[in-house]
């Protein structure tokens, strides 16, 4: 019985808004240029005040919930609800708005819908602000979709990543001064197949070398320190089977990776 019931009232609310919205049609299709009047006069003198004392309150009101439910109350006046403006998140920016500004923005919602704009609405109705918000939209969609293009965003492992490497550190004598310490760094690769087996420094260097064929392997965030090894080393200064930092280059390291 609980399931039938919420059914009806999905069904209520979908035909309550197409009500609204063929209301207007019918009118835009039928007068044409002069719809906009046809729409005034169609429209009792009652229900449009009552509908204006709401916008008012709604437009002044400083509590959010009370707001939230006058709100409520005035789409419930045009057979609409919230859900019939659900396009993107626009109540934040219509509740820090107050007096005519926040009528602006219930007005521009409308127009955001292609919805027709009530009577006591369409003194507050600005095109040429809401063809500014879409402009600005779709040049900050454009920045977006640059910054994908210029720096496309790591590839997601649909399994788990096939080769791990771990940084075992160490601290040993230094070599510049008795009296500090300098700190070892080995490279533990592992992979499947050959198991896990401490890497040189430079063979650390090569795989960032073979990215199109190794990146797929590893987790985001060891290649992610594969990538910024091979940035701040150079084969030259890597020798041996160990890499030990010492002086700037260890706080540097420190200051970087932790």
């Amino acid at each position: 019985m609980a399931r039938a019931a919420k059914n009806t009232i999905k069904r209520v609310t979908r035909t309550s808004s197409t009500k609204y919205d063929a209301h207007h049609q019918v009118l835009s299709n039928t007068y044409g240029d002069k719809a906009e009047l046809r729409r005034e006069l169609s429209d009792s003198r009652g229900a449009v005040d009552e509908r204006t004392k709401l916008l008012e309150m709604f437009a002044q009101c400083n509590d959010s919930q009370r707001a939230f439910l006058l709100l409520e109350d005035y789409f419930e006046k045009l057979n609409l609800s919230r859900k019939d403006f659900s396009s993107h998140d626009w109540w934040p920016a219509m509740l820090a708005a107050k007096g005519s500004a926040r009528l602006e923005e219930l007005a521009i919602l409308f127009l955001r819908a292609n919805r027709s704009l009530p009577t006591e609405l369409i003194a507050h109705a600005r095109p040429d602000r809401l063809a500014e918000i879409e402009e600005a939209e779709q040049a900050n969609e454009l920045v977006q979709e640059l910054e994908r293009w210029l720096l496309p965003p790591m590839p997601t492992h649909l399994d788990g990543p096939r080769a791990t490497l771990r940084v075992v550190c160490q601290p040993v004598k230094s070599t510049e001064l008795d009296s500090l310490h300098a700190l070892q760094v080995d490279f533990v690769l592992f992979r499947p197949r050959s198991g896990e087996k401490v890497r040189a420094p430079r063979e650390i260097l090569d795989l960032a070398g073979r990215a199109s064929q190794e990146q797929e392997l590893f987790s985001v965030r060891d290649w992610s320190f594969i990538e910024w090894f091979a940035e701040s080393h150079s084969a030259a200064e890597l020798k041996g089977d160990t890499l030990t930092l010492q002086g700037l280059q260890l706080l540097q390291w420190l200051g970087r990776r932790g």
